[in-house]
């Protein structure tokens, strides 16, 4: 590393100079804001004849391809600055009447005299910026892009030129008292990422997938950064948008990791696992590859945003991930796609099949309230979980490993389905429309349109006289018990007429309905519990067979082990007959080869991190037991000694040391799901 500090124009004003501003960096876009403060200080310093200096910031870079005659620089960081110094001295050119001082400005720093059109300019911004400023330079002002930080910032410096007491001579002698520091970077020597990431660790606000863009493109050449950004990284944007793309690849790596990062910490996540996986290859080996990968993946995942892939019964289905809000399957989806679009190990048959028995596992568990933070673990792992699977489909795969989810993790069975779904209080569930128009769907032969269509309530939300005596002694219970369950549902176009009608008003407007759920509720003569039942029961049986449950996991009755080594101690799994092997909590990992020795460990570890937090648990209410304290400050037979005053009850079950296990280790606020972690040995 190589640095010094220098007049800016000295910098700048040597011959033969070509300043690359590499791809990887963000396009110019210094604000007004900056603009006005930059040129206020530039005012102060010009009338200030006691300052020889003013500083105006750093210069990194690192030299380029050079010969004897030509030095090229690729702009590490100062880009924003460099590029706005140039502007104010094109806006000085054009509005100063001084020859001289123009030709001296102009062929001192902003070309290179006598030169080839493609080194004749000095800077070279981004390719979505460099047109523009070319234009700028040549003085085709009328030409540039009014939209762009370029033009905007060039008429910005003429007005303030203009309305300067300053002339453009004193403007130019405040520009000649900028000073910078330069570091120059030794590409052999230094890594230019880790000096980039460290001069922006709190400045420039960068995404993780600017992150990801300058570590895959900074250390090429600069004609390699052109090439690679313009082949595979362009094309990244055009598919997804820029917000769009840090939580690509936060998908594309639970994919390839089984593990979620953390949003924040994505890019960290990724040079981890770049660099295990490619340190073996060569550096433009590694990058050309990776790209190519990275580039087929984000088409994927555009048509999951945008379901626009090409094929229509696939896209079916990606809409109805959206509807469901389930962007948790994503990155199985992306190793789905994968399997058929890119390695062609699939048939489109099975890819339909896998996505329909997905949407069915997602809907069921909507269905049953069973929460849907499990499903984030199951999706990073469903992958690798189907790779362990020998058969011939993928959908068959996935249809095994989702029948041994149990816990928060199940793919309810149709028996559970009928048990959470019968009487539960379905109306305010944000999908009961979309349920009720699937089942119109699988019993209408013609197609209705659902634009103006709402959902009824059948006995009314407000009972009447009338509705009361038809309901009987029981009529306010039935009424609080079934008023928004599904039996009682249904869709009209007509809900504001029906109102709180009485059943038989109701039936007269049914009957002439074209909605076969809505007219079919003329077969009941009265409308009372056992008929709410009756077709809630048989509204359940339709429900079942649009989000099909396969037979291998209505076989199973939803009891089946998880057979699974690794775990999150925010899994819900029984461990009964298991044997634990290690413990991992915030990277302090310990073998262990009983439930008692995972204990002692658990407590060890968080003693260590806090004595102060632990010894509090021993008056706490979550550890007293049934019989006993299962933490306690006196010593019993039964009891580990962790330190001095410090006891842990030893004769419990497997699963109770479990949860007493995480239980501690919630109080000390650890993130259970991506901080801690055991394994346990397999099931032959």
């Amino acid at each position: 590393m190589k640095a010094d500090s220098i007049a800016l124009l000295e910098f700048l004003g040597a011959s033969k100079r070509i300043f690359y501003i590499p791809v990887y960096q963000r396009n110019y876009d210094w604000k007004k804001l900056n603009c006005i403060t930059l040129f206020k200080d530039i005012e102060s310093v010009a009338l200030d004849n006691k300052r020889d200096i003013h500083f105006l910031g750093t210069i990194v870079y690192v030299e380029g391809e050079s010969n004897a005659v030509f030095r090229s620089f690729n702009i590490i960081d100062g880009q924003q600055r460099l590029t706005t110094i140039m502007i104010l001295l094109k806006a000085i050119i054009d509005l100063s009447e001084d020859e001289n001082l123009k030709a001296d400005i102009l062929e001192s720093y902003l070309i290179n005299l006598r030169c080839s059109d493609n080194l004749r300019i000095k800077l070279k911004p981004m390719k979505s910026d460099n047109l523009n400023y070319k234009k700028l330079i040549d003085g085709q002002i009328e030409d540039i892009d009014e939209s762009t930080r370029i033009f905007q910032n060039y008429k910005l410096f003429c007005d303030l030129i203009r309305d300067s007491k300053l002339s453009t001579d004193e403007i130019y002698r405040g520009i000649q008292k900028l000073g910078i520091v330069y570091i120059e970077l030794n590409q052999e020597k230094e890594n230019p990422q880790v000096i980039f990431e460290s001069l922006n660790s709190t400045g420039l606000d960068l995404t993780q997938a600017d992150l990801i863009r300058n570590f895959l493109l900074m250390g090429q050449e600069y004609s390699l950064q052109e090439k690679l950004y313009n082949i595979y990284w362009t094309r990244l944007e055009k598919m997804l948008p820029d917000a769009m793309i840090s939580d690509y690849i936060r998908d594309f790596l639970t994919l390839k990791t089984g593990r979620i990062p953390n949003k924040d910490n994505v890019y960290t996540d990724f040079k981890k696992y770049y660099n295990e996986k490619y340190h073996n290859y060569s550096e433009s080996f590694n990058v050309e590859e990776f790209l190519k990968e990275l580039t087929s993946y984000g088409e994927y995942y555009g048509w999951f945003k945008f379901c626009n892939s090409n094929d229509t019964i696939i896209n079916e289905y990606l809409i109805y991930f959206q509807k469901l809000k389930s962007t948790t399957v994503y990155p199985f989806l992306l190793s789905v796609f994968a399997e058929y679009f890119m390695y062609n190990n699939i048939k489109i048959d099975d890819v339909h099949e896998t996505l329909k028995i997905l949407v069915s596992y997602i809907m069921r568990r909507l269905l049953c309230e069973i929460p849907s933070n499990a499903l984030n673990k199951v999706f990073a792992v469903l992958a690798k979980d189907v790779e362990k699977i020998s058969d011939t489909s993928m959908h068959s795969k996935v249809t095994k490993v989702l029948a041994t989810k149990i816990g928060k993790a199940i793919f309810p069975n149709d028996s559970l389905l009928n048990e959470k779904l019968l009487l539960r209080d379905i109306y305010k569930f944000p999908h009961i429309k979309l349920v009720l128009e699937q089942i119109e769907l699988k019993m209408g032969k013609e197609i209705v349109s659902f634009d103006n269509i709402t959902i009824e309530h059948i006995m009314p939300q407000k009972l009447t006289p009338k509705w009361k005596l038809d309901l009987g002694r029981r009529a306010q219970e039935i009424h609080e018990k079934y008023l928004n369950c599904i039996g009682n549902l249904t869709l009209t176009g007509y809900n504001q007429e029906l109102s709180n009608k009485s059943f038989e008003e109701k039936k007269a407007i049914y009957i002439n309905s074209n909605i076969n759920i809505t007219k079919e509720i003329n077969s009941y003569d009265c409308w009372e519990e056992n008929a709410i039942i009756s077709r809630g029961k048989s509204l359940i049986g339709i429900v079942a067979k649009i989000w099909f449950c396969p037979d291998e996991i209505n076989k199973s009755k939803n009891k089946v082990s998880d057979t699974r080594t690794e775990f999150d101690f925010s899994d819900d799994v029984d461990v009964t007959g298991r044997t634990p092997c290690s413990i991992n909590i915030c990277g302090e990992i310990r073998a262990v080869n009983s439930w008692k020795e995972f204990l002692e460990a658990v407590c060890r570890i968080m003693y260590d991190f806090d004595e102060q937090i632990f010894r509090s648990l021993i008056n706490h209410n979550d550890f007293r037991g049934k019989s006993r304290k299962i933490i306690r400050d006196i010593p019993l037979n039964k009891y580990i000694k962790i330190a001095n005053g410090i006891f842990v009850e030893k004769n419990l079950n497997a699963n109770q040391i479990l949860n007493y296990s995480k239980l501690i280790v919630e109080k000390f606020d650890y993130d259970l799901e991506t901080e801690c972690s055991y394994t346990l040995k397999p099931i032959y």
